[in-house]
Parts: structure tokens; C-alpha cells; sequence
């Protein structure tokens, strides 16, 4: 039995949002597994405090729920917040299932009314959301970059076909298990985006069950993660080891663009804007849809003896330093970490981004991804690692329009992913 834990719905004020009706179609699509496994709901001339305070009862208790329950019920759980609204609403509309958006929803109405109609497209966000929570990456970029956006073509199935090849050859090169490797793409928000799952280190776990202790043997899978920016001609990995790092730069260069060279410029954060450009370094008058930021918060380290550290914090540390007469930030040393206040079209609220050199940046709401880093490269965020590049002794050559091994055009595929290529 599963041991997921719900974050929701466990709550009868969450669950009163969705009301008895909804609730009531969602379990009786498991009427019979619940009754095979003995579980009662509360009966429905049950009072509406008690009905929900029952089901949230069983929901504290997930493993003793049958699996496909649970698994069903996570994934509302996990889709019934700003986020996850903001994505099916999209998804909806895209797939002719306007009729879904009629009337006043609550977020956990449109999450359940969605995996009523088509589970898949419920958990496919879900992936898309857990995808883009993903806050550190290592960048390369090409040493002559070109805007792909409009010419770069979807990778083939015959080119997934090599690279899932190239990869599994490294991986059992590595003892990582034969015939592991299972890689997919998905246009996300103007991105491409590889899921790379391939197995593990070999592991063996003792258990003990009616006093007997025995030893489970397993090869864990593994999920890594490569995104391919047409616009700026860049790739960020999230990987586990340097080597994986690696392998994932070269092999998706060669496959891509014919060249395991062509993602040679290794880039990261940095908050020098901070120090050099003060105040200007927040200037989002070029990006449409951000209104204005501020900096909250600033860590500034002097590594030595004391490992002194000072952190700053302010309702705007530019305009506090200013009004003071003072330096808002400090010069020497090194600066770790920075919080911002962002401010979206005409939402009064803002929302908090942090930024952690060399390769962590953290979102409140991670659909804001793209605006974020179109900000971070406008003004200088994004930087080339010197002497790191890993492009050896030759110059990448330079690019061309579009891929050579690439045969669908982009535009072809659609942001709801409706057939992911996969190859395993």
C-alpha cells in the first residue's frame, strides 16, 4: 500500500470546496475496490460536518487505502492550487473542454472535474508542474548563439532512438543496469524538455517482517532532467553527478545539432548586477508582464577565520540604502544569496524569487519561470564561467538554423503534450 501523504485532503475545509456531489463521483469510480478492501464512507444521511470530517479521517490514514485510491487522490491533491489551476484552465481550453470552466469553480473543482473527464490530462500537468518545480540546474550555452524559436525542428524518433542509444551505452559503461534508459520530450512553455530515466546504483535493503529479517535486492531508477531554450540557444541539466552533467551536454550537442561541442559555454547566476548596476540591475521596463522589483533580502559572506556572514533585510533595501545615504550593497567578499519581491502585470500581490549562485534559483510560483529568466539574462544574471567552458582546445563551429537531425517543426508540437515521443 502506498504511504503518499495529502497535504489537502485530510482538511474538511478543503474538502467542503469541492462538496458532497463531486465527492461522490470521484468515490464511486472506486466503489468496488473500496469495498474489497473494507472500507465504509460515511453514509449519505450523514450531516455535511461529519461526512467531510470521515473522509478526512481515512485521508490521514493513506496506507490503508487501496493504491489506485490513493494515487487518484494525490494527484488532485497536488493540482488544487494557484499553479495547478493556471495550467489546466490553459489545458482545457486547448483541448475543447470549455464546458469544464462553466460556472464558479474552486481549484479542487477544476482538479477533479479535469481527472473525472481524462485523468491522463490531469497527471500530465501534474509532470509538467513537478517538472518546472525543479530549482538547480547546471546551463551551457552555444559560443555563437542563434534565436532557434522560429526555425529549430522537433527531434525525430530515429534521433531519440541514438540518444537514448548513446546514453544507455554510458550508463551500463557505469553500472547503472542493461536496457534501463527511457527518454521523452515535452514542449513546455516554449521549451523543450528531456526526461531522462535510467537506473541506478545497485542497492540492497534489509526489512523485517514477523521478526524475520530478510534482504531486498534493487536497482532504483533515476530521473534527470535536460531543458533545450530555443531562444537562447542554451541547455540546463539537473542531474545528480558531474559525469551525468556531462554525458547529458556532449550527447545532446551531437544529436541535436550534429556537434558534442555545440553546448560548450558553461554558464551560471551571478549577483554581480547587484554590485555593479545598483538599483538598475532591476529594470523590468523591456519585460512585458513584469511590473517592477524589489530587493528584500541580501546575504553577504567574508570567508576567513570567522566565517563572518550578514544578512539584510528591508521592505526595499535599494530605497533604504538610498534614503540613508549608504551602500545598499557592500563591496569585497561574496555575495550568496539574494531575495526579490516581482511584481506580475496587475497583480498588487507580488511573488518571492530567490536566487543562490552558482545554479539555484527558487520561484513562489514556478509557472513564472519564463519571465524570471528573461529578467535574469537582460540584466546580467546569467554569466560564462571562465576557463570551464569544457570545449576544449577548438572552437565550436558555427550554428546553423536548424538541426540536422531534426524533421518536424516545432510549431507541430502542441504545449498539451497530447503524444510525448518516447523511446525506451
Amino acid at each position: 500500500m502506498s504511504t503518499l501523504k495529502f497535504k489537502r485532503f485530510t482538511k474538511p475545509h478543503f474538502l467542503k470546496q469541492i462538496g458532497r456531489e463531486l465527492l461522490g463521483r470521484f468515490f464511486g469510480q472506486f466503489n468496488t475496490v473500496l469495498a474489497a478492501n473494507s472500507i465504509a464512507l460515511p453514509a449519505e444521511t450523514t450531516s455535511d460536518d461529519d461526512y467531510y470530517n470521515g473522509i478526512a479521517a481515512l485521508a490521514k490514514a493513506p496506507e490503508g487505502l487501496p493504491d489506485e485510491f490513493v494515487d487518484a487522490a494525490h494527484t488532485i491533491d497536488a493540482m488544487s492550487n494557484e499553479e495547478g489551476q493556471e495550467r489546466l484552465e490553459r489545458a482545457v481550453a486547448e483541448r475543447g473542454m470549455r464546458h469544464l470552466l462553466d460556472g464558479d469553480n474552486t481549484q479542487a473543482d477544476l482538479a477533479l472535474k479535469v481527472w473525472l473527464e481524462d485523468r491522463n490530462l490531469l497527471v500530465e500537468k501534474l509532470n509538467e508542474v513537478q517538472l518546472m518545480r525543479l530549482a538547480s540546474f547546471d546551463y551551457f550555452g552555444s559560443k555563437m548563439p542563434v534565436d532557434r524559436s522560429g526555425s529549430f525542428a522537433a527531434p525525430t524518433a530515429e534521433t531519440l532512438r541514438l540518444l537514448t542509444a548513446d546514453l544507455e551505452a554510458a550508463f551500463q559503461q557505469r553500472n547503472r543496469g542493461q536496457h534501463t534508459t527511457h527518454v521523452e520530450v515535452h514542449f513546455i512553455d516554449g521549451e523543450l524538455w528531456f526526461t531522462i530515466r535510467h537506473g541506478d546504483t545497485y542497492a540492497r535493503v534489509p526489512t523485517i517482517n514477523a521478526g524475520h529479517v530478510s534482504v531486498i535486492h534493487f536497482r532504483p531508477a533515476k530521473d534527470d532532467v535536460v531543458v533545450f531554450n530555443l531562444k537562447r540557444d542554451e541547455i540546463r541539466l539537473h542531474a545528480g553527478t558531474k559525469w551525468e552533467r556531462e554525458l547529458y551536454r556532449t550527447c545532446f550537442g551531437l544529436r541535436l545539432f550534429g556537434d558534442d561541442q555545440h553546448f560548450s559555454e558553461r554558464k551560471a547566476y551571478t549577483l554581480d548586477p547587484l554590485l555593479v548596476d545598483g538599483v538598475d540591475a532591476l529594470d523590468v521596463s523591456d519585460i512585458p508582464g513584469l511590473t517592477k522589483i524589489v530587493l528584500r533580502e541580501h546575504e553577504h559572506a567574508w570567508p576567513g577565520e570567522f566565517n563572518d556572514v550578514d544578512i539584510r533585510k528591508s521592505d526595499d533595501l535599494f530605497a533604504s540604502a538610498e534614503r540613508r545615504g549608504v551602500a545598499a550593497i557592500r563591496s569585497g567578499g561574496q555575495q550568496r544569496r539574494a531575495a526579490f519581491d516581482v511584481y506580475f502585470g496587475d497583480d498588487p500581490k507580488p511573488r518571492k524569487v530567490q536566487l543562490r549562485p552558482p545554479n539555484i534559483l527558487k520561484l513562489g510560483r514556478h509557472c513564472d519561470a519564463a519571465l524570471v529568466q528573461r529578467w535574469l539574462s537582460a540584466r546580467g544574471f546569467r554569466a560564462v564561467v571562465p576557463g570551464s567552458d569544457g570545449s576544449g582546445p577548438h572552437p565550436s563551429p558555427e550554428p546553423q538554423p536548424t538541426s540536422p537531425v531534426a524533421g518536424v517543426p516545432i510549431q507541430s508540437l502542441t504545449t498539451t503534450n497530447e503524444q510525448p515521443v518516447a523511446v525506451s
